[in-house]
């Protein structure tokens, strides 16, 4: 199956000169460092009020903190705090995610480089360094992409690491033993349905639910992979498998604002993505959610898992960063 490339070898070869690691992760950080800081989501950017004020600030505003795609109600991509190089202190140095922003005629030649575990556990540090803010500028502006990459993929890591201590063993061996797939599944989830095509886990605390649906169904052609075709496919398991409260009410895809639909490779294999809102048919129920699909060579089937944030009057960009994070622990049993 052909798949598109997520970068353009161009960029690909821009982002191997410019970002790599100049400290990697060391076993030993875990047991020597104090733990991270700061909230989920969350980036400090270690800059001089007048140019946070300023374009450079602008420009990590419209990288970092622009509106998240597919959530019912406005919240940026990431939560930014600004510290001026005077303020930063040791109370700052454990935070999770932490930007220094430096320019001077000292320094040759634009570029990002990334440090690990610098200060606590397990954190993630970007320097840009740059002759002149000009120059910086555009160094955010066309790795702009890798730099929200390496954000998200970290808060997730954190978040993995954090799942794989608490998994529930007898939800992970149901759904290994019958739709023959991994996912790490913490504790407090419950199996609510489980069928031949279909299984549906969900946490459900107080008035918030999370939960995440298992379907599959034949691959015929890489006409599988088209928007329409997914949200289709996605619209018949939940009418069947997703009742509402109410006769006649049921789970299904809102298109009002269209699904964001996006293609990349993980661990070698391909997946679809798709990022959107949901809603109540013949209801007033809706939220967010993200579901990944990929195929199964071995038994030809496409595999998806879908997930999803219920959260009246709640914030969504973290309950459905969590969700996201199970998903993407999903490894076929071949």
């Amino acid at each position: 199956m052909k798949t598109r490339k997520y970068f353009n070898g161009v960029l690909i070869a821009i982002l191997v000169s410019l970002l790599f690691s100049c400290k990697s992760d060391n076993t030993n950080d875990a047991i020597f460092l104090p733990k991270i800081s700061g909230k989920t989501g969350e980036v400090l950017v270690i800059l001089q009020k007048e140019k946070w004020e300023g374009d450079p600030g602008q420009t990590f505003r419209d990288l970092l903190a622009h509106e998240q795609y597919g959530l019912p109600q406005p919240e940026p991509v990431f939560d930014l705090v600004n510290i001026t190089p005077g303020g930063f202190s040791k109370f700052h140095q454990p935070h999770r995610n932490i930007i220094f922003y430096k320019t001077g005629k000292n320094i040759k030649k634009p570029k990002i480089t990334i440090q690990k575990n610098r200060w606590a556990y397990p954190q993630l540090i970007i320097n840009i360094d740059a002759p002149d803010d000009e120059s910086a500028i555009e160094l955010l502006k066309h790795n702009g992409h890798e730099i929200v990459t390496r954000l998200n993929t970290k808060e997730r890591a954190r978040l993995t690491a954090y799942y794989k201590g608490l998994m529930d063993p007898d939800i992970v061996k149901s759904i290994e033993d019958n739709h023959h797939l991994f996912l790490t599944i913490p504790t407090g989830y419950s199996l609510d349905v489980d069928e031949v095509d279909f299984a549906w886990v969900a946490n459900e605390p107080q008035l918030i639910s999370q939960g995440i649906f298992i379907y599959h169904y034949p691959y015929t052609d890489t006409n599988t992979f088209t928007p329409e075709y997914l949200i289709e496919k996605r619209n018949y398991f939940l009418k069947k498998y997703v009742p509402g409260p109410t006769d006649g009410t049921y789970m299904s895809t809102e298109e009002m604002l269209k699904p964001e639909f996006s293609e990349f490779e993980m661990e070698g294999r391909y997946f679809a993505q798709l990022r959107g809102l949901w809603k109540l048919e013949n209801g007033f129920m809706g939220g967010p959610f993200i579901s990944l699909s990929t195929v199964d060579e071995v038994t030809n089937m496409v595999i998806t898992v879908d997930g999803f944030v219920y959260a009246p009057g709640e914030k969504k960009r973290e309950l459905l960063r969590q969700i996201e994070t199970i998903l993407y622990t999903l490894k076929l049993q071949l």
